[in-house]
């Protein structure tokens, strides 16, 4: 009976020694392949470890953001259909959306601070009755989305007074369509009251940069030196700003800056990257990011990303100051308000979920 019991007992750690040394041997395993996974994502592109995941991981994170908005009057339908109306639309070498090298400088008017100071006959009771409607979508809660305060992307207008014809009474012409109170930085607003529903910080500038320029006794080429002085302040007063946009509007008319997607007209988006500067294939990288996400959840609203040099514009743009920085042009100057606010929430849905799920 003794002797039995003793040789249970060496049986049982015996079994105990075997099974020590099996979960030994699999938690040596696990972390080799971890060290592995670890060493992969350092030392190899993330486009090459995963070449075609991100629209696929966009869909599926979006997907209950774009039923939020399927009840809605003037916001996408999950199902999206495309209408292919006549665009004067040229695509690239790798059959997307492009713009001819040609237009490239198309939207470089330098028009006088003495015209600019002087506002057209515009419609403003039209104007602010459109924003006083103006319903936005209901965005699902996400409590565990907030930066918590914290101002983390910065908006601005470096042509604040550019603006769109319908409202003009007296002009149909690209050139005059600038004023000094319905303008461009509405737009920004609304960009940022979308990204702040969605949780993510956002500080707007709205200063007239054409005043500025004529308190200074500059012209308007100067228009990005001077707005650039304001990013640089702000950024180094917050140190948590992290993006830095510049909201334009195109001066193409509105067959080129209009995108009618599930049956509702959007103005369309173009991104531009300044190359004037060593550092400009950073700001194309984080721009080819946006622009990839706004591809596979909008297709057609974003016409690319336009890269300028010193010899078409100014060159730099102030995206030397931060490699996440890049000129947003969001539709042209015969859009309305009601499609370019479709297109800020578009634009804010694509870089709320950029903000939330790109890799820090």
């Amino acid at each position: 009976m003794y002797t039995t019991q003793i040789k249970d007992k060496k049986k049982d750690k015996k079994k105990r020694s075997l099974l020590l040394i099996l979960l030994y041997i699999a938690t040596t395993l696990f972390i080799i392949w971890l060290l592995i996974i670890m060493f992969i994502k350092s030392f190899f592109p993330r486009d090459m470890i995963e070449e075609n995941a991100l629209p696929e991981k966009l869909s599926v994170i979006s997907d209950y953001k774009r039923d939020a908005l399927k009840d809605l009057s003037g916001f996408l339908n999950p199902s999206i259909k495309i209408n292919d109306s006549p665009n004067d639309e040229v695509f690239n070498e790798k059959g997307q959306p492009g713009i001819p090298l040609e237009q490239a400088d198309r939207d470089e008017f330098e028009p006088t601070l003495k015209d600019l100071l002087n506002d057209g006959s515009f419609d403003k009771e039209r104007f602010d009755a459109i924003f006083e409607n103006m319903k936005s979508p209901v965005i699902p809660k996400e409590p565990w989305h907030s930066t918590f305060g914290k101002d983390v992307i910065y908006i601005y207008h470096t042509h604040s007074r550019e603006s769109f014809l319908p409202y003009f009474t007296n002009t149909d012409e690209p050139e005059e369509a600038y004023h000094s109170k319905a303008n461009i930085t509405l737009i920004g607003g609304m960009l940022g009251r979308a990204l702040e529903r969605r949780g993510i910080g956002s500080k707007v500038d709205s200063t007239d940069i054409v005043q500025e320029l004529n308190l200074k006794g500059l012209d308007y080429t100067n228009s990005y030196q001077v707005s650039g002085e304001r990013v640089r302040s702000a950024r180094a007063e917050n140190k948590d700003l992290e993006i830095f946009l510049d909201i334009h509007r195109d001066s193409l008319r509105k067959n080129s800056t209009t995108k009618v997607i599930d049956g509702e007209s959007f103005a369309r988006l173009l991104f531009v990257v300044g190359t004037g500067h060593e550092n400009y294939e950073k700001n194309l990288s984080f721009t080819e990011g946006l622009d990839k996400l706004l591809a596979s959840t909008y297709p057609g609203l974003s016409k690319g990303i336009l890269k300028k040099d010193g010899s078409q514009g100014n060159g730099v743009y102030n995206q030397d100051i931060s490699p996440n920085s890049v000129i947003v042009e969001i539709g042209g100057v015969d859009n309305t308000v009601e499609e370019l606010h479709r297109t800020t929430e578009a634009l804010a849905l694509v870089l709320s979920d950029h903000y939330w799920h790109r890799e820090k």
